[in-house]
């Protein structure tokens, strides 16, 4: 279902790739309001390496979700020591939506791929460090690593240095041989604070948006009981309510297999880990008014943390006959997993509804007009909003950027308004109509050149 285009804002971050130097990649806001350079590093290397291509950028982020995924299989088995609570661990985490679809259909939220990437690689390093006795030096040098890296990945990487220490205090608590030294701790959280200002300082010039109350934009926070109360509801449904079903589903296919799940097995210790772990993750976008599919997906990894503490003890048989699993005994499961999957496919889809109806508008575009003037401004307008195609939902973010890369023609400029609307009365305009034909799909119909 992937790579079929690109979508909102999707075409700012890869014009930005494009054209805008290292320099600035790495000191600058692009493609956005927010400073996030080592996810702009990897927009430039996709497009060094691919140019405008929407499946080599989608397969990009399948890529780094299923490494994600290899990563929360191996923390889980780290934390438990058990093999089947690192694959419910992992099998919870990879069926949440609307999260995993929103993070590889929408390349733009490729952060959010990349901030969970190196946060899981920290706090795998972290249990190294904890657990081994002639590797120390590594196993302190990746933790700064993957957390300095998580940092500039995403905003929400300041969370790091907190659940370092949730993961420390787990291995204080829960292992009986741990080798972890008072001095170097103190030392590892001094240069963690130090990256983390340092992040802060060069953030606070990148031009940036910041931290704001004014309750005036999207990602203005709003110190309100009513929204972080249904922020919670929201996002916890989309976590521990989702993976909570499907530990029901393992909970009754065990039974019916012969197992013995007969009460909820986990400490209350492993409880308080994950949901710290989870309001810790979960805290930079609590109090934004404005919500969105991906704010689960990094937090998504604490309730799959949780789902995988509960059930790694519920797989001990009543006798040593117990049957083989079979089509009876799976089917909670099966059913649980095919609603999720249909889910997240009915998701996708209106990605990839989106991505076609760019497409389509873009091509048509570029054939009705082959090379236009440079500085000339390209108006879109349509007459009533596509619900069923989406537009100019899908498109209205970055139409600019989308004529630009379409042209390789950075002088370009446009703007999708309604018939009604007044146009921009530039020197040179180039006038589209959108409309959808009968048979569904969209089109585009040239106006013709008007001069002013």
């Amino acid at each position: 279902m992937i790579g079929h285009g690109f979508i909102h804002d999707d075409f700012l971050h890869i014009y930005s790739a494009a054209y805008d130097t290292i320099g600035r990649g790495l000191t600058k806001v692009t493609g956005g309001p927010f400073y996030a350079p080592v996810t702009w590093l990897t927009f430039k290397l996709n497009w060094i390496m691919w140019g405008l291509n929407p499946l080599a950028f989608a397969a990009f982020n399948l890529a780094i979700h299923i490494t994600n995924i290899i990563l929360l299989n191996r923390l889980a088995f780290r934390l438990y020591q058990s093999a089947i609570a690192a694959r419910w661990a992992a099998t919870g985490f990879a069926l949440l939506y609307p999260a995993n679809s929103w993070a590889i259909m929408w390349i733009s939220t490729r952060a959010h791929l990349l901030v969970t990437l190196f946060f899981l690689a920290a706090l795998l390093s972290t249990v190294w460090y904890a657990e081994t006795k002639h590797h120390k030096s590594f196993a302190f040098t990746a933790i700064v690593v993957f957390a300095t890296l998580s940092l500039f990945s995403k905003e929400s990487g300041v969370t790091i240095p907190i659940s370092i220490a949730l993961v420390l205090y787990n291995q204080r608590i829960t292992q009986k041989e741990i080798f972890i030294s008072r001095s170097v701790v103190i030392v590892l959280f001094a240069i963690l604070l130090t990256v983390l200002l340092l992040y802060l300082g060069i953030r606070g010039q990148s031009g940036a948006i910041p931290v704001n109350f004014s309750h005036s934009q999207w990602y203005s926070y709003m110190l309100e009981p009513k929204v972080l109360l249904e922020n919670l509801l929201r996002y916890g449904w989309r976590t521990y309510g989702l993976l909570g079903i499907l530990a029901g589903a393992i909970a009754l296919s065990c039974y019916l297999g012969g197992y013995a799940p007969n009460r909820l097995s986990i400490s209350k210790f492993q409880i308080f880990f994950s949901f710290t772990l989870f309001i810790t993750t979960i805290a930079p976008f609590i109090l934004l008014p404005g919500r969105s599919g991906i704010y689960t997906y990094l937090p998504g990894t604490a309730a799959a943390l949780l789902l995988s503490a509960a059930v790694r003890t519920w797989y001990h048989p009543f006798s040593e006959s117990r049957p083989r699993p079979d089509l009876i005994t799976t089917s909670p499961i099966i059913i649980v997993v095919v609603i999720y999957c249909c889910l997240t496919v009915g998701q996708s889809l209106r990605w990839m509804k989106m991505a076609e109806v760019n497409t389509s508008v873009l091509q048509q575009i570029a054939t009705q007009c082959t090379k236009p003037e440079p500085n000339s401004v390209v108006i879109l307008s349509y007459f009533d909003i596509d619900l069923e195609n989406r537009f100019p939902e899908s498109m209205a973010w970055g139409f600019s950027s989308a004529l630009r890369l379409l042209y390789s023609n950075p002088t370009l400029s446009g703007t999708i308004i309604h018939i009604d609307e007044a146009s921009t009365n530039s020197s040179s305009e180039i006038h589209f109509v959108y409309q959808r034909a009968r048979s569904g799909e969209a089109e585009v119909i040239s106006s013709g050149l008007i001069h002013y």
